[in-house]
């Protein structure tokens, strides 16, 4: 008999033994719950009936914890499973933007502060016509902002010391980069021919005293003389007019002083801002006198300054960037005897 008993006792154990470990491998551990969903409530609040993905079903005791935690995991999975279609969108959204912009380069801090031009001619941006103009000085600086001045109907009376006209550096290194690299603003510089450019700047402060003494700390003897002070020290009307990393340049309009109102024309048609007003604007006098000769004898001038071929050098390699970008050609002025300029055309000295 008790050998019987002992028999039943160890079946007992090992059945009980059974059936925990198909427990636990079946159901899993409760608070470690992934798989399971909560059906409904039963019999009070700290029971709930669970089932499988097998469909088999237990009663369980479970803490307020627990349940805290089950619910959570339910309301999850259901988000998941609701918005999986919306998630893949998101991201299908998320890789076409960056496929499409990857290819835009990045600006190192140095090539923004190139592009703003924090020195002293930051360049002038019109919002309303998506413009971004890469000004000069020495370079019809002041026609151009008279005319940016009247296409915006803005007060013209000083334009040099007038705040109505924006600039680039007033925009954050964000904005300068999307507006660069974005195709629909219109990026456009005005140049000189820099041996015309570095005389008239001679001509109009090199014989300044208050202005040289303030630069230069003293007056320059000669041209040679200027143009060996101007090595020394920053000045934004002797400074090479390529300011900006070279690859920008190569989508941009490219104006210069020989063919200023033709090109006046072909900027705002682009921009369309050409109108038959800003024509008679041009063509008034006292427009003509800011891109003319201010001199009768300006002829006389460059031959009296280029008479030879050494400061032309100087300038050749001074300027080389200037020459290479914007395409001047590095040919010698040349005179006759009768010093009849032929060379150079409409040669502006303002």
């Amino acid at each position: 008999m008790k050998l019987h008993i002992k028999r039943i006792c160890r079946f007992a154990a090992f059945c009980a033994i059974i059936f925990w470990i198909l427990e636990f491998k079946v159901f899993g551990d409760v608070d470690n719950f992934a798989k399971f969903f909560i059906q409904n409530d039963k019999t009070s609040a700290r029971e709930r009936i669970i089932r499988n993905t097998n469909n088999a079903f237990r009663s369980v005791s479970v803490s307020n914890k627990t349940r805290e935690h089950l619910m959570s995991n339910y309301r999850n999975v259901n988000v998941v499973q609701l918005n999986r279609e919306q998630l893949l969108d998101q991201n299908m959204k998320r890789d076409n933007i960056f496929q499409q912009n990857r290819h835009v380069p990045g600006l190192t801090d140095k090539e923004i502060e190139q592009i703003k031009h924090v020195f002293e001619n930051s360049p002038v941006v019109i919002q309303k016509y998506k413009l971004i103009f890469f000004w000069n000085e020495k370079s019809g600086c002041t026609y151009w902002k008279s005319l940016f001045h009247f296409i915006q109907g803005l007060s013209s009376e000083n334009v040099h010391s007038s705040q109505l006209l924006s600039y680039l550096i007033q925009f954050n290194d964000k904005e300068v980069t999307e507006m660069m690299f974005d195709n629909s603003w219109t990026k456009a510089v005005f140049v000189r021919e820099p041996r015309e450019r570095i005389l008239s700047c001679y001509l109009d402060k090199g014989f300044d005293k208050s202005f040289m003494e303030y630069y230069f700390k003293r007056t320059p003897k000669s041209f040679l003389d200027f143009l060996k002070l101007t090595q020394q020290f920053k000045g934004s009307h002797w400074e090479p007019q390529v300011k900006l990393p070279r690859f920008l340049y190569r989508n941009m309009m490219i104006g210069k002083m020989s063919d200023i109102f033709t090109f006046t024309e072909q900027l705002l048609t682009k921009i369309v801002a050409w109108n038959e007003t800003v024509n008679v604007w041009m063509n008034l006098e006292k427009i003509k006198k800011r891109a003319r000769h201010h001199a009768t004898n300006a002829k006389d001038k460059l031959y009296q300054y280029y008479n030879d071929t050494k400061i032309q050098d100087i300038i050749f390699e001074i300027y080389a960037d200037d020459y290479d970008v914007f395409n001047f050609e590095k040919v010698y002025f040349d005179f006759d005897k009768k010093k009849t300029f032929r060379n150079v055309k409409n040669t502006i000295l303002d």
